[in-house]
C-alpha cells in the first residue's frame, strides 16, 4: 500500500478526469518511462459530463490510471461546474502539493473555452503559490512550494514555451484515451454528441501533435507555457 505522503516528482493537476490524459497524455507517459514519480490530480468526478456517468467516469478513469503507470491518482471532489476560487479549495491543493513535495506541477492554461479549466488554472496557480508560506497551516504538514509550475493547452490557442517529444508514447496515449468509452469519439455508444466526442475532434487531437512534433523536428509533440524561464542542460532537455 503506498503511503498518503509519497514524494513525487510530477503532479499534473486537471479540472475533470481525463483532462490530463488528452493534453498531456503522451508526456506522462515518457515522465513514468524514464522514471519519474508521477501522479495524478483531479479535482472533480465530471459529475455533469453530458455522457457516461459516476460509475462509468469511475470505470474508465481506473483502466487509464493502469494503463499509464502513475504512482498516484487522486480526486478532491469538488463539485463540476463550481470550481470556486476560495479558501476550503486552495487548502485543499495546498495539502496535495505539500503532502507529495513535487518538483513540477502541471496546470491548464488559464484561458479556454470550459469555464471550469479557467477556475482550476487559476486555483492551482494560487496554491502552488500559497503551498510555499509557512502560516498557511494545513496540520503538520510544513510549507513547501515546488520548484516551476508548467501550463498546457486545452481548446484555445496558447503561447508555447517549450514541446516535449512524445513520439514514443503517442501510440500508448491512444490506448489510454480509448479508456474513456464515454467520453471521445465512440461510433457504437448511443449518446448525444459533445465537443470532444466528434471523429472530427479525434482528428484533431492527431493533427495538434504532429502539428507540434514537427516543431521540434519529431513525430508527435506536445506543448506548454510557463511565465518564468525553463533552465535546460547540454542535450536541450528541461530539468525535473
Amino acid at each position: 500500500m503506498r503511503s498518503q505522503f509519497q514524494k513525487l516528482d510530477v503532479i499534473f493537476f486537471g479540472a475533470h478526469p481525463d483532462d490530463v490524459e488528452l493534453n498531456c497524455g503522451g508526456t506522462v507517459l515518457s515522465l513514468v518511462s524514464a522514471g519519474k514519480k508521477t501522479g495524478i490530480i483531479d479535482l472533480t468526478l465530471g459529475e455533469l459530463s453530458t455522457r457516461g456517468d459516476l460509475r462509468t467516469r469511475k470505470v474508465e478513469t481506473d483502466a487509464a490510471t493502469k494503463l499509464l503507470g502513475i504512482q498516484l491518482r487522486n480526486n478532491l471532489k469538488i463539485s463540476d461546474g463550481n470550481i470556486e476560487l476560495n479558501k476550503i479549495n486552495r487548502l485543499k491543493v495546498i495539502t496535495e502539493i505539500r503532502k507529495h513535495k513535487p518538483s513540477v506541477v502541471f496546470a491548464p492554461y488559464p484561458l479556454d473555452r470550459h469555464p471550469d479549466h479557467i477556475h482550476t488554472s487559476d486555483l492551482i496557480s494560487e496554491s502552488f503559490f500559497y503551498s510555499g508560506l509557512s502560516k498557511i497551516r494545513t496540520g503538520s504538514l510544513e510549507a513547501y512550494r515546488p520548484d516551476k509550475i508548467f501550463y498546457y493547452r486545452n481548446a484555445y490557442e496558447m503561447p508555447v514555451t517549450f514541446i516535449y517529444d512524445i513520439s514514443k508514447t503517442y501510440s500508448k496515449k491512444l490506448k489510454v484515451l480509448e479508456c474513456y468509452g464515454t467520453q471521445f469519439y465512440n461510433p457504437l455508444l448511443n449518446a448525444p454528441q459533445t465537443f470532444i466526442s466528434t471523429k472530427l475532434f479525434e482528428k484533431e487531437v492527431e493533427a495538434r501533435a504532429r502539428h507540434f512534433g514537427f516543431k521540434i523536428g519529431a513525430e508527435f509533440g506536445e506543448e506548454y507555457f510557463s511565465h518564468d524561464a525553463v533552465k535546460v542542460n547540454s542535450e536541450i532537455l528541461f530539468e525535473i
